[in-house]
């Protein structure tokens, strides 16, 4: 077996640490000493090998890709895009590889490679984001306790970075993806209400705007108001009913209507709501035809007698009931267009005017008014075919014209 005999000069052994293995060189190199030879120079042989072995390393980082060993880059696959839309990127890992054997590789460092090295990171989804919702700050809690509202602005905003307006219609946003605008809000518990209870409405109350009165007052002297809770029927048995509510009784014994949610834990009164009422028998029926009665009629309409004026003066209004009957009992049957007024107009002459000192009260409209209707009951009006009379033309105006009248209650009371 031959035996490899390296060159004595520094710049051999660096040559030969660089395309041999270092180690066979060294192993040489001491067995040569061992046998005697080249002992003059041996120890300047062991300082040039000290130098080589000591740079081993770096000769190895440095060269360890040259010549014969080549080293190649190894990519990794792309990762998700980092935004679905206005320009994101993907990257993957790259490394750089050496191969040990035929079937090992180990991973060198990135200068070990050739210069130009594979792409890391890709641009993806370069197309403009379309519009979306944005939404504005939340406006304080309408309440200060309990459960109130809170606000908040909800606009379409443009993503384009080149775009002129900002803010777009709505109906280029997704409507089912737009955020709420309004939501229920609650900052605290209201405290416990020791004064409230439950208490039930009279028997045949009438209600306008808060105040109740008894009906027969009111009628006479607000044909406006609106009638609650009265008996169901004009004659003859019926029924009425009263309320169950939440409140606070006030120091003139009456109540302050409050949320049915506030009373929710209070034990409710017992009692019924509803009950039997009846405001007289029903007159018999009139005479249909001379000499024949209404048990001889087997089917047609019935009316009662007409009921008190509901003013006294300024045009008021006088109702009835109808029913049809067959022999004397309620029955279905009779022809529409042979249905007998259920109402009509009464008292219309104007009141008379108040001293000089008092001035009238002029009624309030909502907005420019200039043909109003005065009474709730101006519907009626036209009916009644009583449009040309003076006193009905003028407290009747939009109903007489032809126009949506505008309720008596909106008028009066804006």
């Amino acid at each position: 077996m031959a035996v490899f005999r390296p060159k004595i000069n520094v710049g051999n052994l660096w040559f030969l640490a660089v395309i041999r293995d270092l180690r066979h060189v060294v192993d040489t190199l001491m067995t040569e000493v061992r046998s005697g030879k080249y002992t003059a120079k041996s120890s300047v042989w062991i300082g040039s090998l000290l130098t080589v072995l000591s740079t081993a390393v770096i000769l190895q980082s440095v060269c360890v890709c040259d010549c014969e060993i080549t080293c190649s880059w190894t990519t990794g696959n792309w990762g998700p895009c980092s935004q679905s839309c206005g320009g994101g990127q993907q990257t993957r890992h790259i490394q750089c590889l050496r191969k040990v054997t035929y079937q090992r590789e180990e991973v060198v460092a990135h200068s070990l490679c050739p210069v130009i090295a594979p792409a890391q990171v890709l641009p993806c989804h370069n197309q403009a984001c379309p519009p979306e919702w944005s939404s504005g700050v939340w406006s304080q809690c309408s309440k200060s306790c309990g459960r109130g509202m809170r606000k908040r602005g909800v606009f379409c905003r443009s993503t384009d970075p080149g775009a002129k307006a900002v803010v777009v219609p709505d109906s280029m946003c997704k409507p089912h993806l737009k955020p709420k605008a309004q939501e229920t809000c609650v900052l605290r518990r209201c405290p416990k209400n020791d004064r409230l209870q439950w208490f039930t409405t009279p028997w045949g109350e009438v209600v306008t705007h808060g105040d109740r009165q008894t009906d027969a007052h009111a009628v006479q002297t607000h044909p406006h108001i609106l009638l609650y809770n009265l008996c169901s029927t004009s004659c003859g048995p019926g029924v009425r009913r009263r309320e169950l509510r939440c409140g606070e009784r006030d120091s003139q014994g009456g109540y302050t209507d409050f949320p049915m949610r506030r009373c929710r834990n209070l034990p409710k009164p017992s009692g019924d709501l509803q009950q039997t009422c009846s405001r007289g028998p029903c007159p018999e029926p009139r005479l249909v035809a001379p000499g024949r009665t209404a048990s001889a009629v087997v089917l047609g309409w019935y009316s009662s007698p007409w009921q008190q004026c509901s003013v006294s003066c300024g045009g008021g209004v006088q109702s009835r009931s109808i029913q049809c009957l067959r022999q004397g009992r309620p029955a279905a049957g009779c022809l529409n267009h042979q249905r007998p007024v259920t109402s009509r107009a009464c008292n219309t002459h104007f009141c008379p005017a108040p001293p000089a000192h008092v001035p009238a009260p002029a009624p309030t409209f909502k907005g420019e008014q200039s043909c109003v209707d005065f009474f709730s009951w101006c519907h009626l009006v036209p009916q009644h075919s009583v449009c040309n009379h003076k006193f009905y033309g003028q407290q009747c105006c939009k109903s007489c014209n032809g126009k949506k009248p505008i309720r008596l209650e909106d008028s009066l009371f804006p």
